[in-house]
């Protein structure tokens, strides 16, 4: 619809369509100029939501980690925009509003406890906006809770959420296809990752596993489902002709089933290649606790059918691969087999003297011993690396630096203490109470999606708990969470005897979204005229507008400005103005510049002349203490300080005590760190030479 017609339409939606005492003066045309604008708005909102599952295929070559800025701040844009679209949808039609949801309502409290988490912890600004390199952080969980809150509630019917789930899984088709053509040599671009195992526009092998198990999960789902359906709505004569007579094809809409089945199927077959080629072993865990969980709830709800009896066969399979894997470590006869693979050797030679595999417990153990310090709240969000430097031991052996647990539950315990991860389980706990519900109340067809949906779920729990998130996977975990929550809404639907189809009459929900009180039906009146309906979407377009300039748009600026950095060409009068213009574009994410900005200077020292080392010191002095303000028990900031004033010593004896300073918070707050190790033996060095 052209965006005129869209915006005609606003005034003609919060016009007093709905009111009961008004109903009188609506005429045909009233009617059908309420259905063309309730129409705009949903399919708006529709757009944005699917347009939001293109996020993985953004890669920002300009930016910093172009592999993950690009794509968080593509999706919070466009939640942002289509929130407020959303907004007036439901403000129309209450129909659209969301009811009651305890899935919905357990997010909000994850959301809610990780902000209050983030004020008790060691700096709130980290907890807020996270780094450059992860871009997660309080802000981002809000965007998701809010993607999930607009899906749940639009996407109304199982046709809705095929269509849903298959615009998801195209899109991650199209990032395997990609990154299984960038590994064998097949095109290069530098917006693909390439390595040994699979990255495609992801930029991490682990990224892609956890995305292809998702969406292999799906595929199957929605396709068993549609083979289910055909098969029980057709009566068993035409079955018998159908096997008699292949080559004879449906007409109609069974011809699109046909391609639809088609795809699904394929795309199934791809990115189960895609997660054999990543190499990532905590996705083959998951996808292991998929089928698993696949079988469990079917031989319990499914149908007496096919997939019923291929259920035990899952289970055969899954105790093959784990005898399978057994006998690979433990005898040579399976050598030449392992060998030829990539993958099977990284498999099968898995064990806790594994650079990865130790590196992790000693991370977890770190953040556990960090957990007895804060046990309420924790140490905020994002916090993590503070909580891990202040129990890392390196006589661990370990020389990795992390900033994350690589364990979903260690992370919500370390950095939001026991209320964020009871609020995190809570999650998880409302989710496993709508599926088991659902899959008792739906149709034996039906619940074959509810079963391979479920079963994606527990993988990606399995997976999470020895990786962490990134945008992409807090994506497919929303999605999945948005379907779960409105198989709630179904329920609570069909329990008060409205219909998925239901066309009639805006009923007020009775969730948290009604408007009940004094106040809020007199804003709602004023609201329901043409002029207050022009007014609010102004109002709205206003906040977005604002939203999108001061957040994302400048935090991509920011993000562009840092790079230029590192272009050898440019003198270092240039450089600085790059970095205070990244510094100055978004100061909450602020920190990396800064620190990336020291480790410049003390790296190059030595090429600096008299003025560009006065700029450089000035800069730093100013920059270093903005940098303490925003997060006060970053020891890396006073280690990577302590070495720039250790080298300005040379020229400046009187700097090797304010080195001294920065060493001694430093090693105060990572006292058994590499970095504090090897920072403070130089400064010893140092004050021995004097």
């Amino acid at each position: 619809m052209p965006i005129i017609r869209f915006v005609a339409s606003i005034a003609n939606v919060l016009s007093p369509l709905s009111h009961a005492g008004r109903c009188h003066m609506a005429s045909r045309d009233i009617t059908t100029q309420s259905a063309e604008s309730e129409r705009a708005l949903l399919y708006t909102v529709w757009a944005g939501v699917l347009a939001v599952l293109f996020m993985p295929l953004i890669v920002t070559s300009s930016t910093l980690f172009p592999f993950i800025v690009g794509k968080a701040l593509f999706a919070r844009s466009l939640i942002e925009v289509t929130a407020a679209v959303w907004l007036m949808l439901i403000f129309a039609y209450p129909r659209y509003r969301p009811a009651r949801s305890w899935v919905l309502a357990a997010f909000g409290v994850w959301v809610v406890i990780s902000l209050l988490a983030g004020f008790a912890g060691v700096s709130l600004v980290r907890s807020l906006w996270s780094t450059y390199e992860r871009m997660q952080g309080i802000v981002d969980l809000a965007h998701w809770l809010a993607f999930v809150v607009i899906a749940s509630t639009i996407f109304r019917s199982f046709n809705d959420w095929k269509l849903f789930f298959s615009v998801n899984l195209g899109v991650c088709t199209l990032v395997s296809v990609l990154g299984i053509g960038a590994h064998f040599d097949l095109w290069e671009s530098n917006l693909i990752g390439s390595s040994t195992r699979i990255q495609s526009t992801l930029g991490n092998p682990t990224y892609v596993g956890a995305y292809t198990m998702v969406n292999l999960m799906i595929a199957l789902g929605m396709a068993f489902h549609t083979w289910y359906t055909r098969r029980e709505s057709e009566p068993r004569s035409v079955v018998r002709r159908r096997r008699r007579r292949a080559s004879q094809r449906p007409e109609g809409a069974s011809e699109w089933q046909i391609w639809l089945h088609t795809f699904w199927i394929t795309s199934a077959g791809v990115n189960l290649w895609a997660l054999w080629l990543t190499g990532t072993r905590g996705a083959y865990v998951g996808m292991v606790a998929c089928a698993i969980t696949f079988a469990g709830i079917y031989l319990m709800w499914g149908a007496p059918d096919v997939l019923k009896k291929a259920s035990y066969a899952i289970f055969g399979v899954s105790a093959a691969g784990i005898i399978f894997f057994g006998l690979a470590r433990s005898t040579t006869a399976l050598d030449p087999l392992v060998d030829a693979s990539f993958t099977l050797r990284r498999v099968t030679q898995v064990s806790l003297t594994d650079a990865s595999i130790k590196g992790r417990f000693t991370a977890a153990s770190a953040g556990l011993r960090a957990y007895r310090d804060k046990p309420i709240l924790g140490w905020g969000p994002e916090n993590y690396l503070i909580a891990w430097g202040r129990y890392f031991d390196l006589d661990s052996g370990v020389t990795e630096r992390f900033d994350q647990a690589h364990n979903k539950l260690v992370e919500e315990l370390t950095t939001k203490g026991t209320f964020g991860l009871a609020a995190y389980l809570w999650v998880w706990g409302a989710m496993c109470w709508v599926i088991v519900r659902s899959v008792r109340r739906r149709e034996p067809a039906d619940r074959i999606i509810i079963a391979f949906v479920s079963a994606a779920l527990v993988g990606f729990f399995a997976q999470n708990m020895f990786l962490f998130d990134s945008p992409v996977t807090s994506l497919q975990f929303a999605v999945m969470v948005a379907f779960v929550a409105g198989e709630e809404m179904w329920l609570r639907r069909s329990d008060s005897g409205q219909e998925e189809t239901d066309t009639g009459q805006d009923r007020q929900p009775s969730g948290f979204m009604s408007f009940d009180s004094t106040i809020a039906r007199s804003i709602a009146n004023r609201l329901h005229t043409p002029i207050g309906g022009i007014i609010g979407a102004v109002v709205l377009a206003a906040v977005v507008s604002a939203s999108l300039v001061f957040f994302n748009v400048r935090q991509f600026t920011a993000a562009t400005a840092v790079v230029q950095t590192s272009d050898p060409q440019i003198s270092w009068a240039d450089r600085f103005s790059f970095f205070e213009e990244s510094i100055g574009d978004f100061p909450g994410l602020a920190n990396y510049p800064r620190l990336l900005l020291m480790s410049q200077v003390t790296n190059n020292i030595g090429t600096l002349n008299v003025d560009e080392l006065n700029a450089a010191l000035e800069l730093i002095e100013r920059e270093g203490a903005e940098a303490l303000k925003a997060e006060p028990e970053s020891w890396r900031i006073h280690l990577s300080l302590a070495r720039f004033y250790q080298l300005i010593s040379q020229v400046d004896p009187s700097s090797l005590e304010t080195a001294r300073q920065h060493i001694d918070e430093g090693v105060r707050l990572a006292p058994k760190t590499l970095d504090a190790d090897a920072t403070r033996r130089e400064q010893e060095r140092l004050e021995a030479a004097r």
